[in-house]
Protein backbone atom coordinates (compact mmCIF):
# COMPACT_ATOMS: atom_id res chain seq x y z
CA UNK A 1 0.00 0.00 0.00
CA UNK A 2 1.16 3.37 -0.81
CA UNK A 3 2.62 5.97 2.13
CA UNK A 4 0.45 9.10 2.22
CA UNK A 5 2.10 11.20 4.51
CA UNK A 6 4.51 13.22 3.26
CA UNK A 7 7.51 14.01 5.82
CA UNK A 8 9.92 16.91 6.28
CA UNK A 9 12.93 16.84 4.06
CA UNK A 10 15.83 15.29 5.81
CA UNK A 11 18.64 17.51 7.75
CA UNK A 12 22.33 17.42 5.37
CA UNK A 13 24.63 14.59 6.91
CA UNK A 14 27.12 17.25 6.78
CA UNK A 15 25.29 19.75 9.23
CA UNK A 16 27.59 20.41 11.99
CA UNK A 17 24.59 20.10 14.35
CA UNK A 18 23.87 16.59 13.65
CA UNK A 19 27.87 14.97 14.88
CA UNK A 20 27.47 13.88 18.30
CA UNK A 21 29.85 14.89 20.55
CA UNK A 22 31.21 12.44 22.67
CA UNK A 23 33.09 9.34 21.57
CA UNK A 24 30.80 6.80 22.71
CA UNK A 25 28.26 8.34 20.87
CA UNK A 26 30.78 8.91 17.59
CA UNK A 27 31.13 5.19 18.00
CA UNK A 28 27.36 4.04 17.69
CA UNK A 29 26.83 6.55 14.99
CA UNK A 30 28.76 5.18 12.81
CA UNK A 31 27.41 1.87 13.29
CA UNK A 32 24.41 3.73 12.01
CA UNK A 33 25.36 4.83 8.46
CA UNK A 34 24.55 1.26 7.23
CA UNK A 35 21.02 1.57 6.64
CA UNK A 36 20.35 -2.28 6.28
CA UNK A 37 21.42 -4.47 9.19
CA UNK A 38 24.22 -7.40 8.83
CA UNK A 39 22.30 -10.79 7.96
CA UNK A 40 24.89 -12.13 10.54
CA UNK A 41 23.01 -9.94 13.20
CA UNK A 42 19.89 -11.93 12.00
CA UNK A 43 21.51 -15.79 11.16
CA UNK A 44 23.47 -14.98 15.00
CA UNK A 45 20.15 -14.75 16.47
CA UNK A 46 18.28 -17.62 15.14
CA UNK A 47 20.94 -19.90 16.46
CA UNK A 48 20.89 -18.19 19.73
CA UNK A 49 17.13 -18.26 19.93
CA UNK A 50 17.26 -22.50 19.01
CA UNK A 51 20.02 -23.27 21.21
CA UNK A 52 18.48 -21.68 23.92
CA UNK A 53 15.06 -23.22 23.00
CA UNK A 54 16.42 -25.92 22.81
CA UNK A 55 18.22 -26.40 26.52
CA UNK A 56 14.62 -25.16 28.12
CA UNK A 57 12.26 -26.58 25.94
CA UNK A 58 12.48 -28.05 22.46
CA UNK A 59 8.74 -28.02 21.78
CA UNK A 60 9.20 -23.58 21.97
CA UNK A 61 11.30 -23.73 18.66
CA UNK A 62 7.94 -24.72 16.78
CA UNK A 63 6.00 -22.01 18.90
CA UNK A 64 9.22 -19.64 17.77
CA UNK A 65 8.41 -20.53 14.15
CA UNK A 66 4.50 -20.19 14.42
CA UNK A 67 4.46 -16.76 16.26
CA UNK A 68 7.41 -15.44 13.63
CA UNK A 69 5.15 -16.55 10.66
CA UNK A 70 1.64 -15.17 12.37
CA UNK A 71 3.48 -12.16 12.90
CA UNK A 72 5.00 -11.77 9.36
CA UNK A 73 2.32 -12.39 7.69
CA UNK A 74 0.53 -9.51 9.29
CA UNK A 75 3.24 -7.50 8.61
CA UNK A 76 3.77 -8.46 5.40
CA UNK A 77 -0.51 -7.55 3.95
CA UNK A 78 -0.40 -4.56 6.06
CA UNK A 79 2.79 -3.28 6.05
CA UNK A 80 5.56 -4.66 3.85
CA UNK A 81 7.90 -1.95 3.38
CA UNK A 82 8.50 -2.15 6.96
CA UNK A 83 8.86 -6.07 6.68
CA UNK A 84 12.93 -6.12 6.99
CA UNK A 85 13.02 -4.08 10.38
CA UNK A 86 10.32 -5.92 11.48
CA UNK A 87 12.15 -9.33 11.26
CA UNK A 88 15.25 -7.83 12.53
CA UNK A 89 13.60 -6.87 15.62
CA UNK A 90 11.70 -9.83 16.17
CA UNK A 91 14.90 -12.37 15.76
CA UNK A 92 16.87 -10.22 18.15
CA UNK A 93 13.78 -9.82 21.06
CA UNK A 94 13.55 -13.77 20.27
CA UNK A 95 17.64 -14.41 21.15
CA UNK A 96 17.24 -11.90 24.14
CA UNK A 97 13.96 -14.01 25.22
CA UNK A 98 16.21 -17.11 25.25
CA UNK A 99 18.85 -15.83 27.10
CA UNK A 100 16.51 -15.01 29.96
CA UNK A 101 14.83 -18.01 29.80
CA UNK A 102 18.16 -19.94 30.40
CA UNK A 103 19.53 -17.78 33.11
CA UNK A 104 15.97 -18.08 34.74
CA UNK A 105 15.64 -21.76 34.70
CA UNK A 106 19.16 -22.14 36.01
CA UNK A 107 18.56 -19.84 39.23
CA UNK A 108 14.87 -20.70 39.63
CA UNK A 109 14.02 -24.10 37.60
CA UNK A 110 10.59 -24.21 39.49
CA UNK A 111 9.63 -20.62 37.65
CA UNK A 112 10.34 -22.64 34.05
CA UNK A 113 11.45 -19.80 33.41
CA UNK A 114 9.17 -17.47 34.10
CA UNK A 115 9.90 -14.41 37.11
CA UNK A 116 10.14 -16.12 40.53
CA UNK A 117 8.61 -14.78 43.65
CA UNK A 118 12.25 -15.42 45.30
CA UNK A 119 13.38 -12.12 42.89
CA UNK A 120 11.56 -9.93 40.69
CA UNK A 121 8.03 -11.71 40.30
CA UNK A 122 5.24 -9.74 38.51
CA UNK A 123 2.14 -10.98 36.66
CA UNK A 124 3.52 -13.20 33.89
CA UNK A 125 3.01 -16.80 35.30
CA UNK A 126 -0.55 -15.57 35.43
CA UNK A 127 -1.28 -14.45 32.06
CA UNK A 128 0.70 -17.81 31.20
CA UNK A 129 -1.36 -20.14 33.11
CA UNK A 130 -4.53 -18.34 31.28
CA UNK A 131 -3.29 -19.48 28.04
CA UNK A 132 -1.87 -22.24 28.85
CA UNK A 133 -3.61 -26.04 27.77
CA UNK A 134 -1.77 -27.27 31.02
CA UNK A 135 0.48 -26.02 33.79
CA UNK A 136 3.89 -27.16 34.56
CA UNK A 137 3.51 -28.99 38.01
CA UNK A 138 5.65 -26.78 40.69
CA UNK A 139 5.08 -23.35 39.26
CA UNK A 140 4.06 -20.20 41.24
CA UNK A 141 0.88 -18.50 39.93
CA UNK A 142 -1.66 -16.93 41.20
CA UNK A 143 -4.01 -18.42 43.85
CA UNK A 144 -7.60 -19.45 41.84
CA UNK A 145 -6.53 -18.19 38.48
CA UNK A 146 -8.65 -20.16 36.60
CA UNK A 147 -11.62 -18.11 37.85
CA UNK A 148 -9.87 -15.40 36.00
CA UNK A 149 -10.62 -14.09 32.49
CA UNK A 150 -8.50 -11.65 30.78
CA UNK A 151 -8.31 -9.94 27.97
CA UNK A 152 -4.36 -10.00 26.90
CA UNK A 153 -4.64 -13.46 27.26
CA UNK A 154 -7.42 -14.32 25.55
CA UNK A 155 -6.25 -12.75 22.31
CA UNK A 156 -2.81 -14.83 22.02
CA UNK A 157 -5.03 -18.10 23.19
CA UNK A 158 -7.42 -16.86 20.11
CA UNK A 159 -4.44 -16.51 17.79
CA UNK A 160 -2.39 -19.60 18.96
CA UNK A 161 -3.69 -22.93 17.39
CA UNK A 162 -1.00 -25.06 18.71
CA UNK A 163 -1.25 -26.80 21.78
CA UNK A 164 0.67 -24.47 25.36
CA UNK A 165 2.43 -26.51 28.60
CA UNK A 166 5.58 -24.36 28.88
CA UNK A 167 5.96 -20.85 29.52
CA UNK A 168 8.71 -20.72 26.50
CA UNK A 169 5.86 -21.85 24.25
CA UNK A 170 4.07 -18.28 24.50
CA UNK A 171 6.74 -16.01 25.25
CA UNK A 172 7.64 -15.79 21.57
CA UNK A 173 4.43 -13.44 20.98
CA UNK A 174 6.39 -10.91 22.84
CA UNK A 175 9.06 -11.35 19.59
CA UNK A 176 6.12 -9.88 17.76
CA UNK A 177 4.87 -7.14 19.76
CA UNK A 178 8.88 -6.38 20.80
CA UNK A 179 8.70 -5.58 16.74
CA UNK A 180 5.76 -4.05 16.22
CA UNK A 181 6.87 -1.05 18.49
CA UNK A 182 10.03 -0.45 17.39
CA UNK A 183 9.51 -0.69 13.73
CA UNK A 184 6.79 1.83 13.90
CA UNK A 185 8.34 4.24 16.66
CA UNK A 186 11.18 4.36 13.76
CA UNK A 187 8.16 4.98 11.49
CA UNK A 188 7.04 7.94 13.29
CA UNK A 189 10.06 9.27 13.71
CA UNK A 190 10.40 9.33 10.33
CA UNK A 191 6.89 10.84 9.39
CA UNK A 192 8.07 13.29 12.17
CA UNK A 193 11.50 14.31 10.92
CA UNK A 194 12.28 13.21 7.60
CA UNK A 195 15.41 11.83 8.74
CA UNK A 196 16.44 8.44 8.32
CA UNK A 197 19.44 8.89 10.96
CA UNK A 198 17.18 10.00 13.36
CA UNK A 199 14.38 6.76 13.05
CA UNK A 200 17.40 4.44 12.93
CA UNK A 201 18.50 6.09 16.43
CA UNK A 202 14.91 5.68 17.83
CA UNK A 203 14.48 1.91 16.12
CA UNK A 204 17.86 0.70 17.37
CA UNK A 205 17.06 2.08 21.28
CA UNK A 206 13.99 0.25 21.53
CA UNK A 207 15.33 -3.07 19.74
CA UNK A 208 17.92 -3.22 22.97
CA UNK A 209 15.80 -1.07 25.53
CA UNK A 210 16.14 -3.52 28.95
CA UNK A 211 13.36 -1.28 30.38
CA UNK A 212 10.91 -2.86 27.65
CA UNK A 213 12.56 -6.02 27.39
CA UNK A 214 11.72 -6.77 31.15
CA UNK A 215 8.05 -5.07 31.18
CA UNK A 216 6.96 -7.16 28.02
CA UNK A 217 9.50 -7.67 25.68
CA UNK A 218 10.97 -10.91 27.30
CA UNK A 219 8.41 -11.49 30.29
CA UNK A 220 4.54 -12.14 29.05
CA UNK A 221 3.06 -9.30 30.27
CA UNK A 222 0.85 -6.43 28.46
CA UNK A 223 2.90 -3.21 29.25
CA UNK A 224 4.74 -3.09 25.99
CA UNK A 225 2.18 -4.42 24.16
CA UNK A 226 -0.47 -1.24 24.96
CA UNK A 227 3.05 0.73 24.09
CA UNK A 228 3.19 -0.64 20.80
CA UNK A 229 0.23 -0.05 19.68
CA UNK A 230 0.07 3.59 20.86
CA UNK A 231 2.96 4.07 17.93
CA UNK A 232 1.60 2.35 15.89
CA UNK A 233 -2.43 3.97 16.07
CA UNK A 234 -0.04 7.07 15.79
CA UNK A 235 2.02 5.95 12.94
CA UNK A 236 -1.05 4.62 11.30
CA UNK A 237 -2.96 8.45 11.25
CA UNK A 238 0.00 9.79 10.03
CA UNK A 239 -0.24 7.41 7.16
CA UNK A 240 -4.16 8.20 6.94
CA UNK A 241 -4.68 4.01 7.56
CA UNK A 242 -7.85 5.39 9.63
CA UNK A 243 -8.99 1.69 10.32
CA UNK A 244 -5.64 0.25 11.14
CA UNK A 245 -5.23 3.48 13.88
CA UNK A 246 -8.70 2.97 14.98
CA UNK A 247 -8.70 -0.65 15.49
CA UNK A 248 -5.05 0.04 17.49
CA UNK A 249 -6.55 2.42 19.22
CA UNK A 250 -9.58 0.20 20.35
CA UNK A 251 -7.42 -2.73 21.39
CA UNK A 252 -5.23 -0.59 23.63
CA UNK A 253 -8.30 0.29 25.28
CA UNK A 254 -9.67 -3.06 25.58
CA UNK A 255 -6.20 -4.93 27.23
CA UNK A 256 -5.65 -2.33 29.35
CA UNK A 257 -8.16 0.17 29.70
CA UNK A 258 -6.59 2.12 32.51
CA UNK A 259 -3.61 2.50 30.47
CA UNK A 260 -5.63 3.15 26.95
CA UNK A 261 -7.41 6.19 28.60
CA UNK A 262 -4.01 7.37 29.99
CA UNK A 263 -3.11 7.30 26.55
CA UNK A 264 -5.53 8.92 24.56
CA UNK A 265 -4.70 12.58 26.03
CA UNK A 266 -0.93 11.94 24.21
CA UNK A 267 -2.75 10.58 21.06
CA UNK A 268 -4.96 13.77 20.93
CA UNK A 269 -2.02 16.46 21.58
CA UNK A 270 0.01 14.61 18.78
CA UNK A 271 -2.11 14.38 16.13
CA UNK A 272 -5.09 17.11 16.92
CA UNK A 273 -2.56 20.07 18.25
CA UNK A 274 -2.03 21.47 15.10
CA UNK A 275 -5.92 22.05 14.66
CA UNK A 276 -7.35 25.86 14.87
CA UNK A 277 -9.53 24.64 17.13
CA UNK A 278 -7.71 22.58 19.22
CA UNK A 279 -4.85 25.03 20.09
CA UNK A 280 -2.01 23.92 22.06
CA UNK A 281 -3.45 25.69 25.26
CA UNK A 282 -6.33 23.88 24.79
CA UNK A 283 -5.43 20.74 24.21
CA UNK A 284 -3.50 20.27 27.24
CA UNK A 285 -6.13 21.46 29.57
CA UNK A 286 -8.05 18.43 27.67
CA UNK A 287 -5.77 16.11 28.30
CA UNK A 288 -5.09 16.30 31.90
CA UNK A 289 -9.52 16.58 32.38
CA UNK A 290 -10.13 13.65 30.62
CA UNK A 291 -9.28 11.24 33.76
CA UNK A 292 -11.24 14.00 35.94
CA UNK A 293 -14.25 13.50 33.56
CA UNK A 294 -14.07 9.60 33.87
CA UNK A 295 -14.06 9.66 37.62
CA UNK A 296 -17.02 12.40 37.41
CA UNK A 297 -19.04 9.88 35.02
CA UNK A 298 -17.90 6.80 37.46
CA UNK A 299 -19.53 9.07 40.37
CA UNK A 300 -22.78 9.52 38.64
CA UNK A 301 -23.30 6.05 37.74
CA UNK A 302 -22.80 6.11 33.76
CA UNK A 303 -19.80 3.98 33.41
CA UNK A 304 -21.47 0.84 35.48
CA UNK A 305 -24.98 1.73 33.07
CA UNK A 306 -23.55 1.86 29.37
CA UNK A 307 -19.63 0.25 30.42
CA UNK A 308 -20.29 -2.49 33.11
CA UNK A 309 -16.82 -4.09 31.68
CA UNK A 310 -14.96 -1.32 32.75
CA UNK A 311 -16.87 -0.02 35.64
CA UNK A 312 -14.47 -1.99 38.43
CA UNK A 313 -11.10 0.02 37.09
CA UNK A 314 -13.04 3.20 36.78
CA UNK A 315 -14.76 3.11 40.08
CA UNK A 316 -11.22 2.88 41.66
CA UNK A 317 -9.97 5.71 40.84
CA UNK A 318 -10.84 8.73 43.03
CA UNK A 319 -10.00 12.93 42.52
CA UNK A 320 -6.49 11.75 44.00
CA UNK A 321 -5.96 8.77 41.86
CA UNK A 322 -6.09 5.35 42.03
CA UNK A 323 -6.30 3.82 45.69
CA UNK A 324 -3.09 1.29 45.85
CA UNK A 325 -1.33 2.70 48.71
CA UNK A 326 -1.61 -0.71 50.59
CA UNK A 327 0.44 -2.62 47.47
CA UNK A 328 2.77 0.39 47.95
CA UNK A 329 3.92 -0.16 51.49
CA UNK A 330 4.41 -3.83 51.12
CA UNK A 331 8.17 -3.29 49.59
CA UNK A 332 10.39 -0.60 50.93
CA UNK A 333 11.58 0.22 46.81
CA UNK A 334 8.76 2.53 46.77
CA UNK A 335 9.03 4.68 49.96
CA UNK A 336 9.67 7.58 48.10
CA UNK A 337 7.15 7.23 45.90
CA UNK A 338 4.74 6.42 49.32
CA UNK A 339 5.93 10.05 50.92
CA UNK A 340 5.37 11.61 48.03
CA UNK A 341 1.55 10.44 48.14
CA UNK A 342 1.22 12.65 51.80
CA UNK A 343 1.47 16.19 50.30
CA UNK A 344 -1.77 18.06 48.56
CA UNK A 345 -3.22 16.45 45.44
CA UNK A 346 -1.72 19.58 42.94
CA UNK A 347 1.50 19.32 44.65
CA UNK A 348 1.78 14.99 44.49
CA UNK A 349 0.36 15.58 41.03
CA UNK A 350 3.80 16.97 39.66
CA UNK A 351 6.34 15.21 42.20
CA UNK A 352 4.41 11.76 40.40
CA UNK A 353 5.18 12.79 37.54
CA UNK A 354 9.25 13.66 38.08
CA UNK A 355 9.26 10.32 40.18
CA UNK A 356 7.74 7.99 37.02
CA UNK A 357 10.08 10.15 35.05
CA UNK A 358 13.23 9.19 37.43
CA UNK A 359 12.17 5.42 37.29
CA UNK A 360 13.93 3.45 38.08
CA UNK A 361 16.76 4.36 40.49
CA UNK A 362 20.00 2.92 40.95
CA UNK A 363 19.66 0.28 43.76
CA UNK A 364 22.14 -2.07 43.68
CA UNK A 365 22.31 -3.09 47.31
CA UNK A 366 18.69 -4.82 46.86
CA UNK A 367 19.05 -5.90 43.04
CA UNK A 368 22.13 -8.01 44.34
CA UNK A 369 20.52 -8.71 47.42
CA UNK A 370 17.83 -11.66 46.38
CA UNK A 371 18.99 -15.35 47.46
CA UNK A 372 20.23 -16.10 43.70
CA UNK A 373 20.91 -13.84 40.92
CA UNK A 374 18.13 -12.48 39.10
CA UNK A 375 18.14 -11.37 35.70
CA UNK A 376 14.83 -8.96 36.00
CA UNK A 377 15.94 -7.16 39.03
CA UNK A 378 19.44 -6.60 38.53
CA UNK A 379 17.96 -5.32 35.29
CA UNK A 380 15.98 -2.68 36.44
CA UNK A 381 17.70 -2.11 40.10
CA UNK A 382 21.39 -1.42 37.93
CA UNK A 383 21.85 -1.87 34.12
CA UNK A 384 18.59 0.46 33.44
CA UNK A 385 19.45 3.39 35.79
CA UNK A 386 23.54 3.23 34.62
CA UNK A 387 21.91 3.30 31.12
CA UNK A 388 19.60 5.83 31.53
CA UNK A 389 22.58 8.40 32.26
CA UNK A 390 22.99 8.39 28.33
CA UNK A 391 19.14 8.06 27.56
CA UNK A 392 18.34 10.96 30.00
CA UNK A 393 20.89 13.00 28.65
CA UNK A 394 19.83 12.56 25.07
CA UNK A 395 16.19 13.29 25.79
CA UNK A 396 16.95 16.36 27.45
CA UNK A 397 19.26 17.40 24.40
CA UNK A 398 16.46 16.57 22.61
CA UNK A 399 14.10 18.53 24.26
CA UNK A 400 15.85 22.01 24.73
CA UNK A 401 17.37 21.74 21.18
CA UNK A 402 16.92 24.47 19.19
CA UNK A 403 17.25 22.60 15.95
CA UNK A 404 13.93 21.42 15.30
CA UNK A 405 13.95 18.73 13.11
CA UNK A 406 10.64 17.25 13.99
CA UNK A 407 7.22 18.68 12.80
CA UNK A 408 5.51 18.21 16.05
CA UNK A 409 8.67 18.43 18.64
CA UNK A 410 6.54 20.43 21.48
CA UNK A 411 3.46 18.25 20.97
CA UNK A 412 5.48 15.21 21.05
CA UNK A 413 7.65 16.51 24.14
CA UNK A 414 4.03 17.49 25.57
CA UNK A 415 2.61 14.06 25.31
CA UNK A 416 5.70 12.45 27.26
CA UNK A 417 4.81 14.73 30.10
CA UNK A 418 1.74 14.43 30.30
CA UNK A 419 1.93 11.08 30.48
CA UNK A 420 3.94 10.85 33.08
CA UNK A 421 1.96 13.10 35.13
CA UNK A 422 -1.12 11.09 34.27
CA UNK A 423 0.66 7.68 34.80
CA UNK A 424 2.53 8.53 38.50
CA UNK A 425 -1.10 10.09 40.00
CA UNK A 426 -3.52 7.85 38.48
CA UNK A 427 -1.55 4.37 37.58
CA UNK A 428 0.82 4.37 40.99
CA UNK A 429 2.51 1.34 39.06
CA UNK A 430 5.68 2.57 38.08
CA UNK A 431 6.43 -0.02 35.18
CA UNK A 432 3.23 1.59 33.46
CA UNK A 433 6.00 3.98 32.32
CA UNK A 434 6.64 1.90 29.78
CA UNK A 435 3.82 3.17 27.36
CA UNK A 436 5.84 6.53 27.26
CA UNK A 437 9.38 4.80 26.07
CA UNK A 438 8.42 5.21 22.26
CA UNK A 439 7.86 8.61 21.95
CA UNK A 440 10.63 9.72 24.93
CA UNK A 441 12.73 7.23 22.02
CA UNK A 442 12.02 9.89 19.42
CA UNK A 443 12.94 12.48 21.36
CA UNK A 444 15.96 11.04 22.73
CA UNK A 445 17.00 10.10 18.96
CA UNK A 446 16.51 13.51 18.25
CA UNK A 447 19.16 14.71 21.11
CA UNK A 448 21.57 12.02 19.78
CA UNK A 449 21.94 12.55 15.94
CA UNK A 450 21.52 17.22 16.11
CA UNK A 451 21.28 18.77 19.13
CA UNK A 452 24.12 20.85 19.37
CA UNK A 453 27.42 19.57 21.24
CA UNK A 454 26.20 22.54 23.90
CA UNK A 455 22.62 21.24 24.55
CA UNK A 456 23.97 17.93 24.59
CA UNK A 457 26.12 19.00 27.19
CA UNK A 458 23.55 19.97 29.21
CA UNK A 459 22.08 16.90 29.13
CA UNK A 460 24.56 15.19 30.41
CA UNK A 461 25.17 17.55 33.01
CA UNK A 462 21.00 16.78 34.29
CA UNK A 463 21.57 13.12 33.73
CA UNK A 464 24.93 13.39 36.27
CA UNK A 465 22.32 15.48 38.65
CA UNK A 466 19.71 12.72 38.36
CA UNK A 467 22.39 9.94 39.36
CA UNK A 468 23.90 11.67 41.95
CA UNK A 469 20.59 12.54 43.73
CA UNK A 470 19.39 8.62 42.87
CA UNK A 471 22.84 7.43 44.84
CA UNK A 472 22.10 10.07 47.49
CA UNK A 473 19.15 8.67 48.41
CA UNK A 474 20.34 5.07 47.97
CA UNK A 475 22.91 5.40 50.65
CA UNK A 476 21.47 8.26 52.87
Amino acid sequence: MTESYQPRPAQPDTAPSSQPNSSLSHGVQSSFQNRQPLPIINVAAVLVTLVTAYLVNPYSIVMYGYYMLLWCAFIYVLHRPQMKDFLTAFLINSAAIGIFYVVQTHFYPESFGTTSPLGSWTDDSFFFSLVADSVPPGLELRRDYFLYTMTFSSIVDALTVLPIHHPMDVIFFQSGVAALLATFTKRFAFQMSGDHRIARVAYILCIVCPFLMMNGGVVFIRDTFVAALMIYSLACLFDRRYILAGSALLLQLVIRPGTGLILLPACAIIYLADRKILGPKNLFVLAAAVPLVIIAFSQLGIVEQYFPAYAGYINSMSLTGRELFADLSSTDANAIFREVQEYPFFIRFFLNGIYIFFYPFLDPIDSLSTAYFDSRSVTLGLIVPIYSFWLNAWFIAGVITKSRVLLKHWQITAAVIVTLLLVGTYSLQTRHKTIVYPLYYVIAAVGFASARPGERRVGYLASFAIIGAQLIVVFR
